[in-house]
């Protein structure tokens, strides 16, 4: 008797440190989350928000761009995610990809997800700008609450891991909820 009164106390507190992390972790992601629902849009900036989808004939014009420099273009919702169209030209091996900061407090935006969901190897050189994607969400924020984020495309060498930032662009964005 005496055992299992032991085991079913330890399986109530079990099941209260479940209960407390579960909760726990909504109240500090929320937390988390509310930095992101007042931040000032700075005066005299114009920021758009990116587009939210393209239709099939879009996505073609948008694949087909003819480019002269680094560009970046993003498309998506913080709900849906976000899709990164990357034009660079590939005179080094290495690779590509993208680092994003709130504007505001430049803070760093969803750093390894970003850095690895949109990365691409240089695997091959060209006279030519080449299309490059990625496609994640930003974690910070929440669904339609708009705060602005500056967007850089960095390249690291693969010769000696210098990292050299390639462009930037700036959009009003929401973050995805948990």
């Amino acid at each position: 008797m005496k055992i299992l009164k032991i085991i079913l106390i330890s399986l109530g507190l079990l099941v209260l440190v479940a209960i407390g992390l579960f909760f726990g972790s909504i109240w500090y992601y929320s937390w988390q989350d509310s930095k992101f629902y007042d931040i000032e849009i700075p005066e005299g900036e114009n920021y758009q928000k990116p587009t939210e989808y393209l239709n099939n004939k879009q996505l073609d014009s948008l694949k087909n761009l003819a480019v002269d420099s680094e560009r970046i273009e993003i498309i998506g919702t913080g709900y849906d995610g976000y899709d990164f169209y990357m034009w660079h030209k590939p005179t080094e091996m290495g690779e590509i990809y993208i680092k994003a900061f709130e504007l505001t407090k430049n803070q760093r935006l969803s750093e390894w997800k970003l850095t690895n969901r949109t990365k691409n190897l240089i695997s091959e050189l060209s006279d030519d700008y080449k299309l490059f994607t990625g496609r994640t969400v930003i974690d910070e924020g929440t669904f339609e609450k708009y705060y602005p984020a500056r967007f850089e495309l960095w390249f690291k060498s693969e010769k000696d891991g210098a990292e050299k930032k390639l462009t930037e662009k700036s959009y009003l964005i929401d973050g995805w909820d948990r």
